[in-house]
């Protein structure tokens, strides 16, 4: 992107998606476990109603998604990704002052229309224009560590924090922190394109879907529908997150050893992340799906086991490849799309294809509950997981071996 002597400025974005990752996905997302009972209990209600405020949030993003793919290809990202930080940031803050589970739910669909600007797409797109193929997956994944990260280095001082003061008054700060210290850093840290970038799509583009990234076109695309099915498996395992502490109680431990095992696998996260992102980069396309196909069919299949049979080394295991194979979640798609259509219309591709895995994980949890509740067990919920795995293993290998159209 640079010349050969300079430093590319891309990983100064990165380095600030890191932060947006550790503390607005964090934030807003992977803390969630821990504001929830809190919450519930101030307002009143059960946790499947609090809850509802994402089944809302999905139907919302619907919309959101595709409209944000699409400006952030026509307007200048580091603006929106300034408005996106500000107004999450401000949702954490009125979140803090809700007195109603009504008002609770308004917040949530406000914050669902900043967040497509703020989380992810926002920096996979960014890394795509400013990385060449051979690191740009992995500057995608170094981003992303910082969601790992945040579960690692924030979950642990958020709930102290919430035991002294309180959630209104944690939640208030925390937001704070986005509005006023992560928000005005986009205006310094970001850049919307690097010099060359012209260059880069015409070197890319033969790979492209031409000059249309409408629904429509890429239905038509077998490659697309390809890495949707696949992906679309991937988002309904990913519901297992949700489960894992009731899964490993299922089984007899305590809470305190549910939280080992999702420590461990955010711990291990954090680098088959960046391994993830490198195979990717250096062995392709292939390299970084059979990486996640080990970690995903690998901890299905011994969670169907342990159903049966299990051990504390066995969970431990089962930790470990769930570490790898939750790095699908982040990493696969965005290396899918930037590796098969190149950058041309990236941000659009990306938010058509996030529309779909977002309307898969709408009926990925009450699917899993069901299941759960009506065997008593989770052994025919981890075996679907395990066929679906290897659902999206295939489908993403085939990508590879498709050609785009002339």
């Amino acid at each position: 992107m640079t010349g050969d002597k300079k430093i590319n400025f891309g990983w100064v974005i990165v380095a600030y998606g890191v932060l947006c990752m550790l503390v607005l996905h964090y934030g807003t997302i992977g803390s969630q476990a821990i504001f929830l009972l809190p919450i519930t209990k101030d307002l009143g209600v059960s946790t499947t109603t609090l809850t509802l405020a994402s089944t809302y949030s999905t139907i919302v993003s619907f919309v959101v998604t595709p409209i944000a793919g699409k400006l952030m290809n026509d307007k200048s990202l580091k603006k929106l990704l300034f408005m996106g930080v500000l107004g999450t940031g401000a949702t954490m803050v009125a979140q803090s002052y809700v007195t109603s589970v009504y008002a609770y739910y308004a917040v949530i669909l406000v914050r669902t229309v900043f967040n497509p600007f703020a989380l992810m797409m926002p920096f996979a797109t960014l890394a795509a224009r400013w990385f060449p193929k051979e690191s740009r997956s992995f500057a995608t994944s170094i981003i992303f560590v910082g969601i790992s990260l945040g579960g690692v280095l924030l979950s642990n001082p958020l709930t102290a924090a919430i035991e002294m003061f309180g959630w209104r008054v944690t939640y208030r700060c925390y937001g704070f922190v986005a509005m006023l210290l992560v928000s005005p850093l986009a205006l310094i840290f970001v850049r919307d394109y690097p010099d060359g970038y012209e260059e880069q799509i015409r070197a890319e583009e033969p790979e492209g879907p031409g000059e249309k990234a409408d629904f429509v076109t890429l239905f038509k695309d077998p490659r697309f529908l390809l890495i949707a099915v696949g992906m679309g498996c991937i988002s309904f395992i990913g519901c297992s997150l949700y489960h894992i502490s009731s899964y490993v109680q299922s089984l007899g431990y305590d809470a305190q050893f549910g939280a080992t095992v999702i420590s461990l696998y955010n711990f291990v996260c954090i680098f088959s992340k960046m391994i993830m992102g490198r195979l990717f980069d250096r062995k392709g396309l292939k390299g970084g799906v059979i990486f996640g196909a080990i970690g995903i069919i690998g901890s299905y299949l011994l969670m169907t086991i342990s159903v049966l049979h299990s051990s504390v080394p066995m969970l431990l295991l089962i930790a470990f490849f769930y570490g790898i194979g939750n790095t699908c979640q982040s990493i696969t798609a965005p290396s899918m799309v930037s590796g098969v259509f190149g950058v041309k219309n990236y941000s659009e591709i990306y938010a058509k294809l996030s529309t779909v895995t977002l309307a898969i994980s709408a009926v990925s949890t009450p699917v899993i509950s069901a299941i759960y509740e009506k065997s008593g067990n989770y052994m025919a919920a981890w075996g679907l997981c395990m066929v679906l795995s290897i659902v999206s293993t295939v489908c993403l290998l085939f990508v590879g071996k498709l050609k785009p159209k002339k």
